[in-house]
């Protein structure tokens, strides 16, 4: 176990890291809510810092086995799961935009709109990607450079864009 692997169980006891984690020492984890690490997960800050954000005590963020991230901004208000053998460039990813869409979000305790996010397997977000609110992206698909993903995304599908569409299916 690397020396940066060590000191981040010691800095953050409340999440589970599986065997084989390795991460930078730089690594962000921040909020009241967990995160979890599957088996053989590797971190690294070569593309951005990668930041795991929980907003609340029910708040998940769930990484499977064999994930690889790299400057990753993963924001979660509800739930923000990744498949096993996943990558993750250095895109955002966010389940909830903070705040009531309309004329009505202005009102005293407006309730902002949250919905969980997942990845599946061997799916490949690249840099500069943003996966929004309740969309869900199917095993194996890619998500390309710069893309916003807004809806669903089907499994093997190749999508780019803004709004993100199918280019092409492998």
């Amino acid at each position: 176990m690397s020396l940066s692997t060590l000191f981040l169980r010691f800095r953050y006891p409340r999440h589970r890291f599986g065997p084989g984690f390795r991460g930078p020492a730089g690594l962000r984890i921040r909020g009241k809510g967990q995160v979890i690490f599957g088996r053989d997960v590797s971190i690294s800050n070569t593309s951005g810092r990668t930041a795991l954000l929980t907003f609340g005590r029910d708040a998940r963020i769930e990484i499977g086995d064999r994930v690889e991230i790299d400057g990753a901004g993963l924001m979660s208000a509800t739930t923000i799961v990744v498949g096993d053998d996943a990558i993750l460039g250095a895109c955002l990813v966010v389940d909830t935009d903070f705040h009531a869409i309309g004329p009505s979000r202005r009102q005293p305790g407006e309730a902002a709109s949250r919905r969980p996010i997942r990845i599946g397997r061997h799916a490949w977000i690249q840099g500069k990607a943003t996966i929004l609110k309740g969309v869900s992206i199917g095993d194996e698909a890619v998500v390309r450079w710069g893309s916003l993903v807004t809806a669903d995304v089907a499994p093997r599908a190749v999508v780019m864009g803004n709004p993100a569409l199918e280019v092409e299916e492998r």
